[in-house]
C-alpha cells in the first residue's frame, strides 16, 4: 500500500478491543497481523488466552498464535528471533507491519535491539518457587525490594512469576528489566509508530468482569484435557507453585483449583477476574512509561473508526520513530 510506511505497534490493556482494531486495521493496510502476546502463542487454549475467533482469523491471517507447546517456555529473545523476519517480510511486501498484543516487552524485543536477561540455573529458579509457595509473593517481594527496589516497585507485591523472574535475574548478577534504561529509549530497526489503546478503567473493568464466565466455562474444558495429557502425580505445593509454559497464564491456577473440584464456580469468577484487572492495571501502568506512544481512548468508539484514526497517523508519519544508532 505504501513502500515508505512502518511498522505499527498496536498496544493495550487486555479487554479494550485490540484484536478488533487490529483486524479493522489489518484490512485496510492489506497486511497480516502478527500477535505479540506472550500466553497467546500457546496452543490448545485459544479461550484461556483470549485468541482471535474462528472469524477474526479468518478475516485476515495472524501469525504467532498457537505455535507453542502448553509446556514450552517461550522468552522475549525466543519472540524477537521468529518476529523479526515476519516484520522484515512485510515491510518489504506491503511497506507496513502490523504487531498487535499485550506483551509489551516482547513487543519491544522485536522493534529495537534490547539486552536480554541471563540465562540463570534452572535450580535457582526452582528454590525461589519453592519459597513462593512456602512464604508467599510477599517474601519474594520484601527481597527484591531490598535488592532492587525500583523492580519492585514496578512489578508489585502480587505478580508472583514475575517476582520469581526478577529475582533469579537479580541474585545471577543480571539487572531486572523495570530499572533497565534500554527497555524505554528504544533504537528502533524500521521507522515505528506505536499506538497504545486505553479506556476509562471502570468500563475496563466492567468489560473483564463481563467477559470472565464465559473464560472460565471455556478455559476449564482446555485445562481438563490438558490435564488429562500429564501422567505425573503432583502434590499440593506442586499444584500451586508457579510455572512457566501456559500454567503462568492469568486464571490458570484459579481454573485448575475448579477442575479439581478445591473451589466453586462463583469463587473461580472473582479470583479470575480480580487477576485480569491487576494484570490489565500493569499493562496501562507500561502504556505510560512508553514516551512514543500516541494514547487513543475507545470509548464509544466503533474498531474501525479506531483503525481509521490509526491509518491517518500512519500516513502523516507525524508520530513516526525513524531508526537511529543505539
Amino acid at each position: 500500500m505504501n513502500p515508505g510506511g512502518a511498522v505499527i505497534g498496536l498496544l493495550g490493556p487486555t479487554g479494550v478491543g485490540k484484536t478488533s482494531v487490529g483486524v479493522e486495521l489489518a484490512g485496510r493496510l492489506r497486511a497480516r497481523v502478527i500477535s505479540c502476546d506472550s500466553m497467546q502463542l500457546y496452543r490448545g487454549f485459544p479461550i484461556l488466552t483470549n485468541q482471535p475467533t474462528p472469524e477474526e482469523r479468518a478475516a485476515v491471517t495472524h501469525e504467532l498464535v498457537g505455535i507453542v507447546e502448553p509446556g514450552g517456555c517461550f522468552s522475549a529473545a525466543q519472540y524477537a528471533a521468529v518476529a523479526r523476519p515476519l516484520i522484515d517480510e512485510d515491510l518489504a511486501r506491503w511497506g507496513w507491519a502490523l504487531v498487535v498484543g499485550g506483551t509489551g516487552l516482547y513487543f519491544r524485543a522485536a522493534v529495537a535491539p534490547l539486552d536480554m536477561a541471563p540465562a540463570v540455573d534452572p535450580e535457582v529458579r526452582r528454590r525461589l518457587e519453592q519459597r513462593a509457595v512456602q512464604q508467599g509473593a510477599a517474601a519474594l517481594y520484601a527481597e527484591l525490594s531490598r535488592l532492587d527496589p525500583e523492580a519492585a516497585a514496578a512489578i508489585g507485591p502480587h505478580n508472583t512469576r514475575r517476582l520469581v523472574r526478577a529475582l533469579e535475574v537479580v541474585v545471577s548478577g543480571g539487572t531486572a528489566w523495570s530499572g533497565r534504561g534500554d527497555l524505554w529509549e528504544p533504537a528502533y530497526r524500521h521507522p515505528t509508530l506505536t499506538v497504545g489503546l486505553t479506556l476509562e478503567r471502570e468500563e475496563l473493568y466492567r468489560r473483564i468482569d463481563a467477559r470472565t464466565p464465559g473464560i472460565i466455562v471455556g478455559g476449564a474444558e482446555e485445562v481438563r484435557r490438558h490435564l488429562e495429557g500429564l501422567t505425573s502425580e503432583e502434590s499440593a505445593e506442586e499444584r500451586e507453585a508457579p510455572r512457566a509454559g501456559i500454567e503462568s497464564a492469568i486464571g490458570y491456577r484459579e481454573i485448575r483449583r475448579y477442575v479439581d473440584g478445591r473451589q466453586g464456580f462463583d469463587e473461580t469468577v472473582t479470583q479470575v477476574a480480580a487477576a485480569t484487572r491487576r494484570y490489565a492495571r500493569r499493562q496501562l501502568t507500561w502504556l505510560r512509561k512508553l514516551g512514543d506512544a500516541v494514547i487513543i481512548d475507545v470509548h464509544d468508539r466503533a474498531p474501525g473508526e479506531v483503525a481509521d484514526q490509526i491509518l491517518a497517523l500512519a500516513l502523516s508519519g507525524e508520530h513516526t520513530k525513524e531508526p537511529r544508532q543505539g
